[in-house]
């Protein structure tokens, strides 16, 4: 009798262990496909926005008369896809942010000079568009390269946790995916973005307030308009549009304060990802630099700042990830009359009659003139 209940306590163990050894299976099986609907999606929307690419090519070669080689045209852009940035050595910090920026505008020349070879005389506006198609192209790649690297590590190793944690971020990585998908027709179509708030915002305030008013370069891509506002004297620098470009903003500070020494105040307006509970055209107060990116821009102007002792005020625009990259949506374009009408309240009572203050419109400027 103890014999037989011994027998049944181990036939009993060994179904428990069997059922939660397949139970296990069957979740990573299960997993394993959800996570490969998944990768099946990134990789259309990879090869449709590299398609995109190829297809904006042989529109400016049709448009400026010239003939090129779709395959040879599909390699390079494949090329520049792969392409990686290999951050410096940071072991030793002391002027990682020169060497970052110097980086940068090797990788912006580069690329300049490849769409050049294929398209010789295209134009700067179609020129900047290109590019950031290709950029929108290269992220693409990216993400999908990567989700695909932890998928096959999963699969290979059968490790449910890696698995469970890559499923758990698809969501949220499909929203960017998705986002990106968007921006390709706006900068195939040369539309203002979500991202181009800043410069809609500071453009805005320039023509409602300055009348008539002239622009000239301060710096590479970038212009600076000058305009008065109540007794106040308001430099505005942004991006030159309608080409999609950010400009060198911090270039364009250190030209400015070269030749004006009594700057009161610098502004700096901007898009921001909203949370979840807010609404899209959400105008906020913040106090810094509102500068996303690599951070090479933002740390120079908070150099700058902090030597000359200068506030730094900001205006944010709340949007989504998605809004931020897609053309425009009419909840961000409210949000601008809101912010321009901010500028002009921050200026009247944090400055008196006859101060200077900078105003800088943060973001690509694609579809945003000048």
């Amino acid at each position: 009798m103890d014999g037989q209940a011994g027998l049944d306590w181990l036939l009993w163990f060994l179904f428990i262990f069997l059922l939660s050894y397949i139970s296990r299976e069957m979740e990573i099986f299960r997993i394993i496909k959800e996570i490969e609907t998944y990768l099946l999606l990134y990789g259309d929307i990879r090869k449709k926005a590299i398609n995109c690419v190829v297809k904006t090519f042989k529109e400016a070669a049709s448009k400026n008369g010239n003939m090129i080689d779709e395959s040879a045209v599909e390699q390079r852009v494949l090329n520049l896809v792969e392409t990686v940035f290999i951050e410096p050595a940071s072991l030793d910090p002391y002027g990682i942010v020169n060497k970052l920026k110097h980086l940068l505008i090797t990788s912006d020349e580069t690329m300049s000079k490849e769409v050049k070879i294929i398209l010789p005389s295209l134009d700067e506006i179609s020129l900047e568009n290109l590019k950031d198609l290709i950029s929108a192209a290269h992220e693409l790649n990216y993400i999908y390269k990567a989700v695909d690297h932890l998928y096959r590590m999963g699969k290979r190793f059968k490790s449910l946790w890696i698995l469970m944690q890559l499923q758990a971020q698809l969501p949220i990585i499909t929203e960017y995916v998705r986002a990106l998908e968007s921006s390709l027709e706006a900068f195939s179509k040369g539309f203002p973005i979500g991202d181009s708030a800043g410069p809609l915002v500071v453009d805005t305030f320039v023509k409602k307030n300055g009348g008539d008013f002239t622009y000239k370069l301060i710096a590479k891509k970038t212009i600076l308009m000058e305009m008065n506002y109540k007794d106040r004297k308001i430099y505005v620098i942004k991006a030159h549009g309608p080409s999609g470009v950010t400009g060198h903003l911090d270039d364009a500070l250190y030209n400015l304060f070269s030749t004006e020494k009594e700057i009161k105040m610098i502004i700096t307006v901007d898009a921001a990802l909203k949370y979840e509970g807010e609404k899209s055209g959400l105008v906020i107060d913040g106090i810094g630099v509102a500068i996303g990116g690599i951070g090479v821009e933002k740390f120079n102007i908070e150099k700058l700042a902090s030597e000359k002792g200068l506030p730094l005020y900001a205006i944010l625009v709340k949007m989504s990830i998605p809004e931020a990259l897609s053309i425009m949506s009419k909840e961000v374009t409210l949000g601008i009359d809101k912010a321009v009408d901010r500028i002009g309240k921050i200026i009247e009572e944090r400055t008196e009659a006859g101060d200077k203050v900078v105003l800088i419109g943060v973001g690509n400027t694609v579809g945003v003139y000048p």
